[in-house]
């Protein structure tokens, strides 16, 4: 045999193979994004009427304990933040009264703090309020037995969102009043100098509606 093709033959057989490439190492491409893993959950809170930083609202009011009153009333909210805000309101109520015509006008402000539970918010809530309360004397030539109120509040309320600008509402709470008596003898023209203590419950139920851009 010639000495080149032998020794060529030689050398090839001592060089050591490439090895095979290991397909474990190769890269592996991220997967493609779904369109479940790009977009995420919705916030529902925007579509809330109570997501709107201000209301106006109307309800029924009734109220029992030290005495019996029904009535309308009408508020204002305002919510600049998602979890607080404040109401003002006023109210038109007749009261039971033996003797005479008896209406009175509660009005004041009440402090909240809002808790949304999905299409409910809740509203903890506290405030101070004064009532106007007029006693017209059935009695021809009875003097009047005219008094205002002071007091405070404090109670839980729910406002459903039925629509992205309508929400239903129901509250109740107890009031504390500090007022003159006239209910001595029954008699509606007599206004005790002394204040006392009136401790009352009230319930409310309306609707609101809800406007400007959602917080």
């Amino acid at each position: 045999m010639p000495a080149l093709p032998l020794f060529l033959a030689v050398a090839l057989a001592a060089t050591p193979a490439e090895p095979a490439a290991n397909v474990t190492d190769a890269p592996i491409a991220d997967p493609a994004p779904t369109a479940d893993s790009t977009l995420a959950a919705p916030d529902l809170a925007p579509s809330r009427a109570w997501s709107r930083p201000f209301a106006v609202g109307a309800y029924v009011a009734g109220r029992g304990g030290a005495y019996t009153a029904g009535g309308v009333g009408g508020r204002a909210r305002i919510q600049p933040f998602r979890h607080a805000g404040l109401d003002l309101y006023l109210e038109l109520t007749a009261v039971d009264w033996p003797g005479g015509f008896r209406h009175d006008y509660p009005n004041g402000f009440s402090v909240f703090a809002a808790v949304p539970l999905g299409p409910v918010q809740l509203r903890p809530y506290f405030g101070f309020c004064d009532v106007i309360s007029l006693v017209e004397p059935t009695q021809p030539g009875a003097p009047r037995a005219d008094d205002v109120m002071l007091g405070a509040h404090a109670g839980v309320g729910a406002d459903v969102a039925v629509s992205r600008s309508v929400s239903l509402f129901v509250d109740a709470q107890a009031d504390l009043y500090a007022g003159h008596d006239r209910s001595s003898g029954g008699w509606t023209g007599d206004v005790a100098e002394d204040l006392v203590p009136m401790l009352t419950g009230q319930v409310n139920a309306g609707l609101q509606l809800h406007f400007a851009d959602p917080r």
